[in-house]
């Protein structure tokens, strides 16, 4: 049995039991709220700012490689156009 069908059958099983036990399922409410919840929240506000940043990371590096397709027709010569973008994205790389 594999380590998938494994997580699969006990899930199914948690999900199951919770579906059945009204005390069982309160408890796990109580405690999604009270544990999962505030730690989803800080973990979000801990990753945001990152994500901004990779966000606009990607935003400029999909600008630079537009840039470079204006200058080299990708189609006319598709050497030159991967040459140029992929020395552009290293320059931005060491900004």
């Amino acid at each position: 049995m594999s380590v998938y069908k494994l997580f699969h059958k006990i899930a199914k099983f948690g999900v199951r039991e919770l579906a059945q036990n009204p005390e069982l399922r309160a408890k796990t409410v109580s405690f999604v709220k009270d544990q999962v919840v505030p730690q989803a929240k800080a973990g979000w506000e801990k990753a945001k700012p990152k994500l901004e940043q990779v966000k606009d990371t990607a935003v400029g590096a999909a600008k630079d490689v537009a840039d470079v397709a204006r200058e080299n027709d990708p189609r006319e010569d598709p050497k030159k156009f991967l040459s140029k973008a992929s020395q552009r994205l290293r320059d931005r790389a060491k900004r």
